[in-house]
């Protein structure tokens, strides 16, 4: 009883510490963002309704003719067609939202300023933008940001023509986190298009494995009022936990005191759970109390 009494502990101090730091009624967080991938829309109303336009899919191989219906919205509350700019807001990683053309925006009130066209365009794959039927892994080889920024291109020829601008009328992209990195990279890549880039937050330089946020997530945690107590207690649970995920003997306990069903299935299942432990770490940190009743100190 006692070796199954310690057993238990590692993973009851994990729950501990992970409820310990947020509400118990908190968004669902996957390796650090909330599930849609985004901060919440503003708030304001949302303006116009739903456009789509023709959108290739596959923009690197000619022979591949198949096209699809891409989702985009616009305000023209207050745009000057003779030398207005034109503002387009990336969709990212979540469905596109119209409420982010809302007056209260930083880029609305741009927009209002310089009487700016606003355009919101829907990234591939994401919320109603659909390429391909379903979403099978052969489907999937088409979402790409090589793929999202073509489809940027396609977009913004597709603006000329429809709305019959000139070379008066600029482009500036926006985008946060991953579509602002988008932003920068379409800066970039399609200089004849866009003429300036707001890349907020942008990872505009991708690591594969990128454990150096993880020392940004230690060094914040240090700073509540407990001090290092926090990070320590953190990473005094994730070691016991992790030498636990790695005795299948002690298996059946991690997934008992996690209610985990079914059962952990081969290592992507262990990666995906130890993911998401840290994950909610992460999400404190990246998020920093940004209306978000969960997050409450160690």
């Amino acid at each position: 009883l006692k070796e199954s009494r310690d057993m238990l502990r590692p993973s009851a101090l994990i729950l501990l510490i992970v409820y310990s730091c947020y509400a118990w009624r908190r968004p669902l967080l996957l390796h650090g963002r909330l599930e849609n991938g985004m901060l919440p829309p503003p708030r304001g109303q949302a303006v116009g309704k739903e456009n789509w336009h023709p959108q290739v899919l596959d923009h690197f191989d000619p022979q591949n003719t198949a096209t699809w219906q891409q989702r985009y919205f616009v305000n023209e509350s207050y745009w000057n067609k003779a030398k207005g700019p034109i503002f387009l807001m990336l969709g990212g990683e979540g469905p596109a939202d119209p409420i982010w053309l809302a007056t209260n925006t930083d880029m609305m009130r741009n927009a209002k300023k310089y009487g700016a066209l606003a355009l919101l365009i829907e990234h591939r794959y994401y919320g109603k933008s659909h390429p391909t039927p379903s979403l099978e892994t052969s489907n999937l080889r088409y979402l790409s940001s090589e793929q999202a920024l073509a489809d940027v291109a396609v977009f913004c020829d597709y603006i000329i023509k429809e709305y019959e601008l000139t070379h008066n009328n600029r482009w500036i992209s926006f985008g946060g986190s991953y579509s602002g990195a988008l932003s920068a990279w379409l800066r970039m890549k399609y200089p004849h298009f866009i003429s300036g880039a707001i890349a907020t937050s942008a990872p505009v330089q991708p690591e594969l494995n990128f454990m150096e946020y993880l020392e940004v997530v230690q060094a914040s945690l240090a700073t509540v009022k407990q001090g290092v107590s926090c990070p320590n207690a953190v990473r005094t649970a994730t070691t016991k936990l992790d030498k636990m995920l790695n005795d299948p003997k002690q298996l059946a306990a991690v997934e008992n005191k996690f209610s985990i069903k079914p059962s952990l299935q081969g290592a992507d299942d262990v990666m995906n759970l130890a993911s998401t432990l840290a994950g909610n770490f992460m999400g404190v940190v990246q998020y920093n109390r940004d209306n978000r009743a969960f997050e409450v100190s160690c």
